[in-house]
């Protein structure tokens, strides 16, 4: 199903004024998605349907209509993604831990702090990023993967967030999950599909997306555990470590 998806995105033919759909684009959110990369779960079927919207809506690329939309909601839900990626929202001495459940009833363990990031899977699966340098791995291959951070740039979902149509955004105010207030964002995709995101009203974080399809609910995954711990104790977290006997393959060295 993702390598249709993927080849669907790849035939769509983008205008050059639509530099953000561009192939670059649409590949690292493919690649992100295959991370399991949680806040962009939801992107690849996203990015699809923007794509189709942005078309239809070319005169957003005027400097009159772009000045007329700066407190518009695309813009405010943008901005909340470059603020995600870079970890702006939690203080730098503390460290964020979430926890959630997936579909598969396994618990996914996420550390964020600034631009580093570590991510446990109960499967013994993780990935880490001390902001320049990205690590995968893969229990049962017992393979780590190094990379290069090649994409220094503002996340996907800010450059669709910064031209999609404000009119099919709207603001469902202040909802509580796990006793902590959080900002609600419903995004009309189509007349049988929305989106709601749900942003931690205290670090910006995306704590919980859901998909409503002709009424019915889906959820990738659930959250049971939002707290901070301290950085300076825990910066083992983002230290880039190859497991015992791991094969490693690292991109980093010519």
């Amino acid at each position: 199903m993702k390598n249709k998806i993927k080849q669907e995105l790849e035939n769509i033919e983008i205008p050059k004024e639509f530099e953000l759909m561009s192939q670059k684009g649409i590949n690292k959110a493919y690649s992100e998605m295959n991370n399991n990369r949680k806040k962009s779960k939801w992107l690849i079927g996203f990015i699809a349907s923007a794509a189709i919207l942005l078309l239809s809506i070319g005169s957003l690329s005027t400097p009159v209509v772009k000045a007329s939309i700066q407190n518009a909601l695309n813009v405010i839900l943008a901005d909340k993604f470059k603020k995600m990626e870079n970890g702006s929202e939690i203080p730098p001495e503390e460290v964020l831990v979430s926890v959630e459940e997936n579909i598969n009833g396994e618990l996914i363990t996420t550390y964020n702090s600034g631009s580093q990031e570590r991510t446990e899977n109960e499967n013994g699966d993780f990935s880490v990023s001390d902001g320049k340098t990205i690590a995968s791995y893969t229990k049962n291959d017992n393979k780590i993967l190094i990379e290069t951070n090649d994409n220094p740039g503002p996340p996907i979902e800010s450059k669709i967030f910064s031209e999609f149509e404000k009119e099919k955004i709207q603001s469902l105010g202040t909802k509580k999950i796990l006793d902590r207030d959080a900002e609600v964002y419903k995004i009309t995709i189509s007349n049988e599909e929305t989106l709601e995101l749900w942003f931690d009203k205290t670090t910006d974080v995306l704590v919980r997306e859901v998909q409503i399809i002709n009424g019915k609910t889906y959820e990738e995954g659930k959250l049971i555990l939002l707290k901070t711990i301290d950085k300076k104790s825990n910066l083992d977290l983002f230290k880039i470590e190859a497991p015992k006997e791991a094969n490693i393959i690292d991109h980093t060295k010519k």
